[in-house]
């Protein structure tokens, strides 16, 4: 049975949040996530569910296959 790759999406989501003139903190909120856990996101230090994902993008604003595309 196949497996999932891990997802890596901290070069696109800083990118997108930088984007926006938004800061980690600020992020966090408006997605109910916390600034460290989008820190870590964006550090490629943990690989974020995909609920953390749509959150995120629904807070930039955008589609999440944004923030998951290479």
């Amino acid at each position: 049975m196949p497996t999932m790759d891990a997802v890596k999406i901290g070069g696109r989501l800083k990118e997108l949040r930088e984007r926006n003139l938004l800061t980690q903190a600020e992020l966090g909120v408006a997605a109910g996530v916390s600034r460290d856990q989008v820190s870590r996101i964006e550090r490629d230090e943990v690989d974020p569910r995909f609920s953390t994902i749509r959150k995120l993008a629904r807070a930039l604003n955008v589609d999440p296959s944004e923030l998951t595309r290479k």
